[in-house]
């Protein structure tokens, strides 16, 4: 059945593609992902590993937000689907169940307007590439077949993205390319992840667990994630110590 639909699809796309007059992009699959499930919005998010995460297209501003707060809060279907590598169904955000499993996310993006989320991991092989995340406002699932052509979406835009990041390793000049910086990834959270390094190197921990530090801070002091990692990154805030509200010397 997935071989009978992806001629289809693949065609969606390319369509796509074909007015904006530009060559073919994940951005393009994210798009059509939404139209082919018949959802309110979906998002891509590129991954190597759980302290390393970009956004790289977003449908609108609440796929984003969505996004985000699963970036911020380090839980969520999309943080789970890239641990398991298994696609992770939530047909009514709001369930005790799933408040009980993310009770950051399940909560905060019930009140962002998120009824129902869907991710599905990009697989390539033993290697994780990303989150192809959908969502929609009022609670429900997927009926088989929206399922069947999302599925073929996310192999697309896994398959787009490796493009795109291979077209980038192959670039010596250092420009940027479809959006996409000289390593492969897209700048978006560039000082989160500086940030992270600084704290690995003033706490003696690992990466994940000094991007779990920047996360406490945030949420604690109740601001945004980018806003503590710019003040990490411009000495204007340590996280070395227990007393980390004590600004930079």
């Amino acid at each position: 059945m997935a071989d009978a639909r992806r001629p289809h699809i693949w065609g969606l796309v390319a369509a796509r593609a074909g007015a904006r007059g530009a060559a073919v992009s994940a951005a393009d699959a994210c798009e059509v992902a939404v139209a082919v499930a018949g959802v309110d919005g979906a998002w891509l998010t590129a991954m190597s590993d759980p302290a390393r995460r970009v956004l790289v297209h977003a449908t609108g501003a609440k796929a984003a937000e969505l996004e985000e707060l699963q970036f911020a809060l380090g839980e969520g279907p999309c943080v789970d689907a890239f641990a398991s590598g298994t696609l992770v169904l939530v047909p009514e955000l709001g369930a005790a169940g799933w408040r009980a499993r993310w009770p950051g996310f399940a909560v905060a993006g019930a009140a962002a307007g998120a009824g129902a989320v869907f991710a599905f991991p990009l697989v390539s092989g033993a290697i994780r590439v990303g989150i192809l995340g959908l969502y929609r406002d009022a609670p429900g699932l997927l009926n088989p077949g929206a399922l069947a052509d999302v599925l073929v979406c996310a192999d697309l835009t896994r398959q787009l993205v490796l493009s795109s990041r291979a077209a980038v390793d192959g670039d010596g000049d250092g420009a940027v390319r479809n959006g996409w910086a000289r390593d492969g990834w897209p700048d978006d959270h560039a000082q989160v992840y500086q940030a992270t390094g600084m704290i690995s190197v003033q706490r003696g921990v690992g990466l994940e667990e000094a991007l779990a530090l920047l996360r406490a801070y945030a949420f604690t002091h109740e601001r945004a994630l980018g806003e503590v990692a710019a003040a990490v990154v411009e000495r204007r805030l340590r996280l070395d110590d227990d007393d980390a509200d004590e600004p930079a010397k």
